[in-house]
C-alpha cells in the first residue's frame, strides 16, 4: 500500500498493513522561500520515509501575514526568528484588525509551497497544511508562545477579542479557499495552543475556542479528508473537548517524563474516548537524544515506545510520531530510526 491508501484504509477502518509512521522538523534557512521550502521538505520526508506531510510553514506566519515585522531565524537548530513589531499589541488593534484577502503575500507563498509539495506528491502521500486554530492565530500575532496577552486582552475587553477572533475566521478561511482549490492539499493540521487546562479553564474554553474552531472545520468538510487535531501541551489536555472536533486524526503529547501519571494522557485511556487515528508516540524533547549518539540503543527506545503504543491503542491504527515539532538539534538519522521501527513492529498480523 502506499501512504494515501494505508491512511484512508485507517480512517475507514478497513484493512492495512501497518501502522503510519510521521514527524515534522522546522527548516528555518528556507521556508521563506518557494523552490528551496519545497524541495527541503521533498528530502527530509523521502529520507526519513514519513506516511504524511504535515508543511512546516514558518511559525511567525500569521505575525507576517497580519504585517508583523520579523527577522528569520538563520540558525539551523532554531525556527524562531526575531519579532521586531507584533501587529496586534492593544485591544484597539483587536477591534482593528484587517480581513486578509488572496492578495496577502504569505498566503500565496505558503499556497506555493503547498502547490510544489502536493504536485511532487500526487496521490501517493497526503500532505496537510498547518493552520492555527483561530485563539492560536490572534495570539501568534500578540505574543508568541504565551498566553499572558491573550488573558490579558480577555481581562480588558471580551468582546474586542471575540471581534478579533470573527475577522481572524474569515482571513483564515480565504487562506484555505487558497489551499484547496490551488493547492490541493487533502488537509489541514488544525494546531491549537489552547488545549490544556494549564493555558486556559474549561468556561473560557467554551466561549473562546470551540464555537470559532467548528467554524473552520465545517467549512472545509467535505473539501478535504484528512484533518489532524493537534492537542498542544503535554499534560492536562482537554481531551473531552478535543472530541467534540469533526477531524480524523489526533497529535498529542503521550508519554512525557517527568510529570504525574495521572494527567498524562496515555493512548490507551485516548483510544477508549475515540476510534480515530492516532499521532502519537514519542516525546519530542527527550526521547531522540542518547549520551553516546548510540543507534541501537536510540532504536531500541523507539521499539519500545511504538509497542507500547501498539498495544494501548488495541487497532493499531495509529500513526508513530513526536508530540509536536521535531527537535532541529538532533542528527535527521535518528528520525529514520522511527521508520525502521515500524517497518519491524508494526505490521498487522491476521
Amino acid at each position: 500500500m502506499n501512504s494515501t491508501e494505508r491512511i484512508k484504509a485507517m480512517i475507514n477502518h478497513q484493512p492495512f498493513d501497518r501502522c503510519g509512521v510521521s514527524g515534522w522538523v522546522h527548516l528555518p534557512l528556507v521556508d521563506h522561500n518557494v523552490k528551496d521550502m519545497v524541495k527541503a521538505t521533498i528530502m527530509v520526508t523521502d529520507y526519513c520515509g514519513w506516511d504524511f506531510v504535515k508543511i512546516m510553514s514558518t511559525g511567525h506566519y500569521c505575525t507576517e501575514a497580519l504585517g508583523g515585522d520579523v527577522t528569520p531565524s538563520v540558525n539551523p537548530t532554531k525556527w524562531t526568528g526575531t519579532i521586531n513589531r507584533y501587529p496586534i499589541n492593544t485591544v484597539d488593534d483587536l477591534r482593528n484588525l484587517p480581513v486578509l484577502d488572496d492578495t496577502n503575500y504569505v498566503f500565496n507563498r505558503e499556497v506555493q509551497i503547498a502547490k510544489g509539495i502536493k504536485q511532487h506528491y500526487g496521490d501517493s502521500k497526503p500532505v496537510i497544511a498547518t493552520i492555527f486554530t483561530p485563539l492560536t492565530f490572534i495570539q501568534e500575532a500578540c505574543s508568541r508562545g504565551t498566553n499572558q496577552k491573550i488573558m490579558q486582552f480577555i481581562a480588558e475587553d471580551k468582546e474586542a477579542l471575540h471581534h478579533a477572533l470573527k475577522v481572524a475566521v474569515e482571513s483564515i478561511k480565504t487562506y484555505l479557499d487558497m489551499l484547496i482549490n490551488q493547492a490541493g492539499i487533502d488537509g489541514i493540521f488544525f494546531a491549537s495552543q489552547y488545549m490544556s487546562k494549564r493555558v486556559i479553564s474549561e468556561e473560557l474554553f467554551d466561549e473562546f475556542c470551540y464555537p470559532y474552531d467548528k467554524e473552520i472545520l465545517d467549512y472545509i468538510k467535505d473539501r478535504t479528508w484528512f484533518n489532524v487535531l493537534h492537542v498542544h501541551g503535554e499534560d492536562q489536555l482537554l481531551f473531552e473537548k478535543a472530541l467534540k472536533y469533526d477531524v480524523q486524526a489526533y497529535s498529542w503529547e503521550n508519554c512525557v517524563p517527568g510529570l504525574d501519571e495521572k494527567d498524562i494522557s496515555h493512548v490507551k485511556d485516548v483510544r477508549k474516548m475515540t476510534d480515530k487515528i492516532l499521532v502519537t508516540g514519542l516525546a519530542r524533547h527527550y526521547d531522540y537524544y542518547n549520551e553516546k549518539n548510540d543507534r541501537n540503543q536510540l532504536k531500541e527506545f523507539f521499539r519500545k515506545r511504538l509497542l507500547t503504543v501498539i498495544n494501548e491503542s488495541l487497532d493499531n491504527r495509529v500513526i508513530f510520531a513526536p508530540g509536536c515539532a521535531l527537535p532541529m538539534d538532533v542528527d535527521r538519522y535518528v528520525f529514520t530510526l522511527m521508520g525502521e521501527v515500524v517497518e519491524e513492529e508494526g505490521y498487522n498480523h491476521d
